[in-house]
């Protein structure tokens, strides 16, 4: 079911709010956003918009029209593209940069021409998220030395033993893993886009609203993912799948940051589907699930750089870097539980490197 959105406030019933404000459209990211207030692919169901007289009185008003601090993510929200993605950049990069057109007119870009926007966007803000943090989580833990008195070691204890163009193949393989995922992704987000899932762009109104925004579907977010690419992943380590898909991750036990999206674009994009899929089965707002998408990169990240905090229950780097030397163990994304229920747990705490042990020769890539 499309999601429901409230009446477009360019309606008469109250004239102070006939027009967006002038001063406020007239800015740089509020002028875009009032071209943008109803595309056409939610013609069918007015579409919220992001002018300033989004609420009633009897708030402050702003040159005329009544404005709420708090409807301040929701104009953020649209400008940063979380629900309008491929009509922002059709309309400031495509339309005005590209083909120099002035007038905008989303309802004649075809299907192909947002699927192909959508690709590069999602493309060029991955890679923009890949290059910003990996590097510097590889600074930060595997190439900042602890200190005079261990000046040969770092916080990630990585020696290179699996050879120095280690992270160069990384970073070759995730460029293009990334590109090929991102397109494989951009359907979902259109599908977003035109209102085809339950994400919804209202701020509520109650407690209980309040509650379910900010705890209530993060919380639900995370127990289904971590469920879902529990028993997708353990599917990847099926020996039919493992060889022509899994495997490519596994090439070196001692992961870095870099290993992130070290993937087999089809390894990746089966991992990231329940991440999508959630918003077709629950409601969930649209800031929070771009700060859910955001924080799912970030801890890809975190649990490939080998640095752990013995948070009890937590899925952390040092279980994550069991699974890279052990194979069989520890297949869960956030937290432990379905690896006990399925008996691939094992304590990293008790095994090297995190015992004080180096890992066994047997172990190492030659």
């Amino acid at each position: 079911a499309r999601p429901s959105f409230p009446p477009d406030s360019s309606d008469d019933s109250d004239p102070s709010c006939s027009r967006p404000s002038e001063t406020l459209c007239d800015q740089p990211l509020l002028g875009s956003l009032c071209a943008l207030r109803k595309p056409p692919h939610l013609s069918q169901a007015p579409f919220r918009t992001a002018r300033a007289c989004v609420l009633p009185s009897p708030n402050p008003p702003v040159d005329g029209c009544p404005f709420v601090l708090m409807e301040i993510p929701t104009i953020v929200g649209l400008g940063l593209g979380f629900d309008g993605t491929s009509n922002w950049v059709n309309k400031h990069v495509v339309d005005k940069l590209i083909l120099g057109v002035d007038e905008f007119r989303p309802e004649e870009y075809t299907v192909a021409r947002k699927f192909f926007v959508m690709w590069v966007f999602l493309t060029v803000f991955t890679l923009l998220l890949y290059f910003t943090l990996c590097p510097l989580s590889y600074w930060l833990f595997f190439t900042k030395k602890k200190g005079a008195g261990e000046a040969e070691r770092n916080a990630a204890d990585w020696d290179q033993r699996e050879g120095k163009d280690q992270i160069a193949n990384e970073i070759k393989l995730s460029v293009f893993s990334i590109f090929i995922m991102a397109g494989m992704t951009a359907p979902f987000e259109l599908l977003v886009e035109h209102g085809y899932t339950k994400i919804y762009w209202d701020l509520p109104t109650t407690y209980g609203g309040w509650f379910y925004l900010l705890v209530g579907s993060p919380v639900m977010f995370v127990a289904f993912s971590d469920t879902c690419v529990y028993w997708i992943h353990r599917m990847l380590h099926h020996r039919l799948l493992y060889a022509p898909v899994h495997k490519l991750h596994h090439r070196y036990k001692q992961t870095t940051p870099f290993s992130a999206f070290a993937f087999h674009p089809l390894d990746g994009w089966l991992q990231g589907c329940p991440y999508h899929i959630f918003v077709f089965l629950f409601p969930m707002h649209h800031v929070t699930y771009f700060v859910a998408l955001a924080a799912v990169g970030l801890w890809t990240i975190n649990i490939h750089d080998r640095v752990t905090f013995k948070v009890p229950f937590v899925n952390g780097a040092a279980h994550h870097t069991v699974h890279h030397t052990d194979f069989n163990y520890n297949y869960g994304q956030y937290f432990v539980f379905w690896d006990m229920f399925g008996g691939s747990f094992r304590d990293p705490f008790k095994y090297a490197p995190y015992n004080g042990k180096p890992i066994e020769k047997s172990k190492k890539v030659q």
